[in-house]
């Protein structure tokens, strides 16, 4: 169940970190909102991927059970 929660706010994160350059190309956004989002996107991916991006597979057992 965690490691569910932490693949869902992993995701978020990197939508944050691509979503607003986007709107920037696009002309939605200005600089400074753009650069505040992707910044708060990149922490939050940080906090989400951390715990179960490198994980060592036990021998014989998948991560995922």
């Amino acid at each position: 169940m965690i490691k569910i929660v932490f693949k869902i706010t992993a995701m978020a994160g990197l939508l944050l970190t691509l979503v607003p350059p986007i709107l920037r190309y696009m002309g939605t956004m200005n600089e400074e909102a753009m650069k505040s989002w992707v910044l708060v996107g990149a922490v939050i991916w940080f906090i989400g991927a951390i715990p179960w991006l490198g994980r060592k597979k036990p021998e014989g057992r998948m991560i995922d059970e």
